[in-house]
């Protein structure tokens, strides 16, 4: 099919829908959200969810489905009717569970249309007040002399931060391995107390403990300061070129007439461009992110293909 007959289907295709999104929304607007309630994208989803409201004159409810590693949320919405009322909140670990996950009960990338970006946000190397190391170098060094195998931890499985922490491992050739909790709200008190003694978080996630003296970042996982914090201690060249972690979206199912979707894209991304979403978006030190829809689901693609070849690279073999 040449570019000229695939453009003119488009066309039809959204002049098509072009009725239903005239009068779309005129019930409640759900967004389905893989974490718990109270995390740092729990709170993101519920002020955009709040500016959504008002501009829609509908109400716009967050719905928590945490549990395996986003894809029980993921599921729901792929399971939801495509009609623009149903939103998924996707992070990396979307990208991720493409390869990680034999048998997903959906598929990343045919159940699936992107609507935008939203933020992404920065990896951190973060450690227990009790290890006596203040930079990256002093932490390399004093994995290697312990003379077996160093815990570290992360918010989960398969989740963009354990991935950096096999980077991290591959990268200085050390003795490491993933021990996984349920959330970073059980591994910190451990980690605090010196019980596990390297975490691999999100900044927004670390940066009140590290503020507050109970923990020490020894790095921002980046090539670029951290916006709003420049002097920060990067870590650079660790991630795959170009690769943007912790990187946050929304998605509809793949059927959702595409007037609808270009209605979401433009309402949702002059949301999280006002004053009041910067602020709270600058509360927790995340950077906007947004792009077309047709960007996004191009995203998602590289993005399968990139993680793909770290979960090769860290021995990481898919699952069931």
């Amino acid at each position: 099919m040449n570019r000229i007959v695939r453009s003119v289907l488009l066309l039809v295709a959204v002049l098509a829908s072009a009725p239903v999104a005239a009068h779309w929304p005129d019930r409640p607007v759900k967004i389905v959200v893989p974490v718990p309630a109270g995390t740092s994208a729990d709170a993101m989803a519920r002020g955009l969810a709040e500016k959504l409201s008002v501009r829609w004159g509908q109400p716009v409810v967050v719905e928590n489905k945490p549990g395996g590693g986003t894809i029980v949320a993921t599921d729901v919405v792929s399971k939801s009717g495509a009609d623009g009322y149903t939103l998924g909140w996707v992070i990396t670990a979307h990208a991720i569970n493409a390869t990680l996950h034999r048998h997903l009960p959906y598929d990343t990338v045919n159940d699936f249309a992107g609507v935008t970006l939203l933020y992404q946000l920065k990896a951190a190397i973060v450690v227990s007040p009790k290890l006596p190391v203040s930079t990256v170098d002093d932490l390399v060094s004093w994995i290697k002399a312990q003379g077996h195998v160093v815990s570290y931890t992360s918010p989960g499985i398969a989740t963009g931060p354990q991935l950096l922490g096999e980077l991290f491992r591959l990268h200085y050739g050390l003795d490491m391995q993933h021990v996984p909790y349920k959330g970073t709200s059980q591994a910190y008190p451990d980690l605090m107390a010196g019980l596990i003694p390297i975490i691999f978080d999100t900044l927004p996630s670390a940066m009140p403990l590290v503020r507050a003296g109970r923990l020490k970042l020894l790095a921002v996982v980046s090539d670029e300061p951290v916006q709003g914090e420049p002097g920060l201690p990067l870590l650079p060249g660790l991630l795959p070129h170009d690769a943007v972690m912790g990187w946050n979206g929304l998605v509809v199912p793949r059927a959702t007439p595409r007037a609808v979707v270009a209605k979401l894209n433009a309402d949702i991304v002059e949301a999280v461009r006002s004053k009041e979403i910067q602020a709270l978006f600058a509360r927790f030190g995340v950077q906007t992110l947004t792009s077309t829809p047709e960007e996004f689901d191009a995203f998602i693609r590289t993005d399968i293909h990139r993680w793909a070849d770290v979960l090769e690279r860290a021995h990481i073999t898919p699952g069931a």
